[in-house]
């Protein structure tokens, strides 16, 4: 089978998963690791919007396409649109070249037309082309995913270390339901086997609701800091936030901030009817 976006964050728990249940996997990235595969795996190195990786694919059965962004680098080629719509594009229209199909998609909670923000119109985008391809789908939208090396708690981690002052961005009641990334893992491989998930979009969530200041709290006890945090009304935080993206390294954009105040939380009766996730309540990933 293959798996697109393998070496990213959750790429790399989805690859360890199929190959837990003994899948052979033709792994494609942007760039190849460093380390040699492991048993079962083929890694190839390839712009997945061409035609490089197609020849390694022949003979596979399976899509688990993961590709995404969560900021734009539009210097380097890397847009929304371009990983989010024209690579969903390029996979689906693979599939049908190669004769593959089964695909199961990951999308992002909140994915909708009508989003403010084009991260989550250009998922929705990326959707629809699945759910017309005419193959056997299945949807994925997890909320905050955490793990060790995700990019959410590691940024606020380093800035609680860092700063004895950490602004919260309102009032921090937004609600996120953090799932694990071991969680996402299982329900992206087992959706493969399990036919009541074709056709069907599943959301994904922990098992946990937590206000964003509660989110805070549980990441400064664990590194053992309380900073102060000040609330800033939206309208400056939004000022700000649009000065500060401007530089080089920026901890957040005015795009993600918009998803952050927006909350992330799902009904996970469908996930727990089919996988029996979420289990894992949120802990800091030191």
């Amino acid at each position: 089978m293959v798996l697109t976006g393998a070496t990213g964050f959750i790429g790399q728990r989805v690859l360890a998963t199929l190959l837990g249940r003994g899948f052979q996997v033709v792994a494609v990235a942007r760039s190849r690791p460093a380390a040699p595969p492991p048993k079962g795996v083929i890694q190839v190195a390839a712009d997945i919007t061409g035609d490089a990786w197609l020849r390694w694919c022949e003979g596979c059965w399976a899509v688990v396409h993961l590709v995404g962004i969560i900021r734009e680098d539009p210097a380097a080629g890397v847009t929304f649109d371009r990983m989010h719509r024209l690579a969903t594009e390029r996979v689906v229209a693979a599939c049908h070249q190669l004769g593959i199909r089964r695909i199961v998609h990951m999308s992002a909670l909140g994915a909708r037309d009508s989003a403010p923000t084009a991260y989550h119109r250009t998922k929705a985008q990326g959707e629809a082309l699945v759910q017309v391809s005419g193959l056997a789908w299945t949807i994925v939208r997890p909320s905050v995913v955490f793990g060790p090396g995700d990019g959410f708690t590691t940024t606020l981690v380093t800035a609680l270390r860092r700063f004895p002052i950490f602004p919260i961005f309102g009032d921090g009641s937004y609600r996120l339901q953090p799932v694990a990334v071991e969680e996402v893992a299982e329900v992206l491989v087992g959706a493969l086997d399990e036919p009541r998930s074709e056709g069907r979009i599943i959301e994904l969530g922990g098992p946990e609701a937590l206000a964003y200041t509660e989110v805070l709290r549980r990441l400064s006890a664990a590194i053992g800091k309380r900073p102060l945090m000040p609330r800033l009304p939206l309208p400056l935080s939004r000022f700000l936030v649009r000065l500060l993206e401007r530089l080089p390294g920026a901890p957040i954009t005015s795009d993600q901030l918009a998803m952050l105040v927006e909350g992330s939380t799902c009904d996970t009766a469908l996930s727990r009817e089919l996988f029996g996730v979420p289990r894992r309540p949120f802990q800091p990933p030191l």
